[in-house]
């Protein structure tokens, strides 16, 4: 398809960020990507976005698929109508014990296509995209201009870099233990849309995660200077689509379990191409550039509340109570066990329009049904690293690295360090100039009960003693902050950055189509104080 048409790929990417043109018509007014990031509209802009470009997707399959003309047609036919974009669970380990970054996205640059006429062999469409001469005389910054092709954990900054796969699946599978608590606390402990979806700080709010927060873990970590890290070029890498369908799925869950908050009017922190800092947002606000007719109208985030009258749903809400719900997601995250890989499903009596939509072949098979550990009984305390800081501190993209023990001095191996709890990462435009004095503050949470139990059963500490702990936390969590080239960033020259303990009381769940309940979070002063960006007596919560 050539790129001069809306429906390309490049210019479908393009909406995310650069070349920062107009796309279908809409004007930008300012030097922006379209996309809404520390925003209450985040989840909900990127509803639309992805399925138009799956519909787009759909579209050529339909075509491919009525091209077909022999005894297979029927059933090429019939494979198409039920296509479903996949998602990729990243916060579900591998069945097989493998990697949680999917082969089918890392695994070879090449594929072999299985034909009605034979097989071809032909480039990998989800391991890389690639750049056309044209293309990158569009990007004004250093090394996009000169790689050739997406890229993830780039080995150099030269334009004969490659990506570094294995060190991506390494360094997410790292830190893959957060993924999954994240999104149940996330689940189980914040009802309200406006905390849920995005990552500006609530003041006075020790709920410091978000959707969006827990979505930035993943960009960073598979771009690390690469294109997902960047969000002016991260819609270009080919995994960015399989993992915004699953941020999407995450946000449809939460909506099925809190049906009764959803976008609430709010001031845009940052702005877009489209939206000026500041602008007052709400509901209704148009989600350009997706328009709904062809009257002009734009669709918003009260036209994608309910995925499934878009067309789509996912295996763990379609038709289910919320019990049921409830059991479908401790069955995968509550245990060991998931799927990394997973289609959507169809929703019976409603057409395809806007349905997310993409080629066959990703995962055949029906969800692996598991078993959840055991509930637990009576009450446990959970333990969670908060993270505050300036969005613009490094003027780009920046990780901070959570601790529970000792690392290694170079700040190369952080990612990979036994002792990590988790990277967590804070992404950006190319280049965010910092303004002190209009600065948004970003959050995040790392939680850290899981590991503090792995200490537990290696006898370095007593959960029971709450005292004891937070000596034990005082003693042994460490943060660190490096930029996307791994230079360490001493901790008190980074704007704005506090890192904080907090606990909650928790009632066990006593079955297996319960949550746990949780009690109100408090903050453990005492463990950060008087360290290096650590939260001391009387700063903000």
């Amino acid at each position: 398809m050539d790129q001069s048409d809306v429906r390309s790929y490049y210019q479908l990417s393009g909406i995310h960020g650069r070349p920062f043109t107009e796309w279908d018509g809409v004007p930008l007014i300012q030097q922006l990507g379209y996309c809404s990031h520390t925003s209450n509209l985040f989840s909900t802009w990127h509803r639309p976005y992805v399925a138009a470009f799956e519909q787009v997707l759909y579209d050529i399959v339909q075509d491919v698929a009525n091209s077909i003309q022999n005894d297979s047609t029927g059933e090429y036919k019939t494979a198409a109508s039920t296509f479903r974009h996949p998602y990729w669970d990243w916060a579900a380990p591998s069945t097989d014990g493998g990697p949680v970054l999917p082969a089918p996205v890392s695994g070879s640059p090449y594929i072999v296509l299985k034909l009605p006429n034979g097989t071809q062999t032909i480039s990998n469409p989800l391991y890389q995209y690639k750049f056309t001469i044209s293309d990158l005389t569009s990007f004004p910054d250093s090394p996009f201009n000169v790689w050739r092709e997406t890229l993830r954990y780039p080995s150099t900054k030269s334009a004969a870099a490659s990506s570094q796969n294995p060190l991506v699946s390494q360094q997410i599978s790292q830190s893959q233990d957060t993924y999954a608590q994240r999104f149940m606390n996330l689940l189980q402990a914040y009802p309200r849309f406006t905390n849920f979806s995005n990552s500006a700080w609530t003041p006075n709010s020790p709920g410091y995660d978000s959707l969006e927060s827990l979505h930035n873990q993943i960009h960073g970590l598979v771009g690390n200077g690469g294109h997902m890290a960047i969000i002016d070029y991260a819609g270009f890498d080919p995994i960015f689509w399989l993992h915004h369908t699953q941020t999407d799925r995450l946000l449809a869950i939460w909506q099925a379990l809190h049906p009764d908050s959803y976008v609430e009017t709010s001031n845009e922190p940052i702005g877009s191409a489209v939206l000026a800092a500041g602008t007052q947002t709400d509901v209704n606000t148009p989600l350009k550039p997706f328009h709904k007719d062809t009257a002009g109208n734009f669709l918003t985030s009260a036209d994608v509340t309910n995925v499934e009258k878009l067309g789509y749903s996912y295996p763990e809400i379609q038709g289910k109570s919320q019990s049921e719900i409830k059991a479908a997601v401790n069955a995968l995250y509550a245990s060991s066990s998931g799927k990394t890989i997973t289609r959507r499903d169809t929703v019976e009596g409603h057409d395809t329009k806007l349905a997310p939509l993409i080629a066959a072949g990703l995962s055949n098979e029906a969800p692996v049904e598991t078993v959840p550990d055991p509930p637990a009984t009576g009450n446990y305390t959970e333990w969670l690293s908060n993270i505050r800081v300036a969005k613009d501190a490094m003027e780009q993209t920046f990780f901070i690295h959570i601790f529970l023990g000792d690392f290694n001095p170079d700040p190369k191996s952080w990612s990979f360090e036994p002792n990590l709890v988790g990277t967590h990462s804070i992404i950006t435009p190319y280049v965010m100039k910092r303004d002190p004095n209009q600065s948004t503050i970003v959050t995040g949470q790392i939680p850290l009960t899981r590991a503090l139990r792995a200490d537990e059963q290696n006898g370095l500490v007593d959960l029971g003693n709450e005292t004891g702990t937070k000596d034990y936390l005082t003693k042994n969590l460490h943060w660190r902050v490096t930029t996307m080239d791994d230079k360490d960033v001493p901790r008190d020259q980074v704007p704005d950055l506090r890192v904080s303990v907090v606990t909650a009381n928790v009632q066990a769940a006593q079955a297996a189509d319960q949550f746990p309940i949780w009690g109100e979070m408090k903050v453990q002063t005492d463990v950060t104080n008087g360290r290096p960006a650590g939260l001391g007596v009387g700063d903000d919560v």
